[in-house]
């Protein structure tokens, strides 16, 4: 009733996203554009190594490192979010008297069961959030997220020196 209805989204380079605070110029977001678009064309291919191009070691430790990366950023809002219910449900059971000694504050009554709400409400936008930006990252375009931030900091980068 209250689910947000799933959208067909069409895919938005990371460098192309509203949320992108980087410096790269049009002219470098153009040539990664053409990339991209050389990928998507009949035997085209993205200079970047595609996953399943791997090989199974290597694999096998992108994904071992992919999931140990996605269960520490979900871990951290639950384990925020059940120790807040601790907290908060602490005071609640103390309010309504089954710990001593009892104390009568109907603020912390109202603030305690909010606390008790807030948090996995919190939890949910973070979950969520975290969800799709491992889906993005994941796979083949994390490799070609990693190939074009190094291509365009190479392309950038001047020498120090003069040979």
């Amino acid at each position: 009733m209250f689910r947000r209805k799933e959208e067909a989204r069409q895919f938005i380079p990371w460098y192309r996203e509203r949320s992108y605070k980087g410096n790269l110029t049009e002219e470098e977001k153009r040539e990664l554009d053409s990339y991209r678009w050389m990928a998507q064309q009949p035997g085209g291919k993205h200079p970047a190594a595609e996953y399943g191009d791997l090989a199974a070691e290597v694999q096998s430790y992108i994904s071992k490192l992919e999931i140990e990366l996605y269960d520490k950023v979900q871990g951290e809002p639950a384990f925020a979010a059940l120790l807040l219910n601790a907290v908060f449900g602490f005071y609640l059971l103390n309010y309504l008297g089954w710990i001593a000694p009892k104390y009568d504050s109907d603020w912390l009554a109202v603030l305690s069961v909010l606390m008790l709400l807030i948090p996995w409400v919190y939890y949910a936008v973070r979950f969520r959030r975290n969800a799709d930006q491992f889906w993005r990252k994941a796979g083949s375009e994390g490799i070609r997220f990693e190939w074009e931030v190094d291509h365009v900091t190479s392309k950038s980068m001047k020498p120090r020196y003069d040979e």
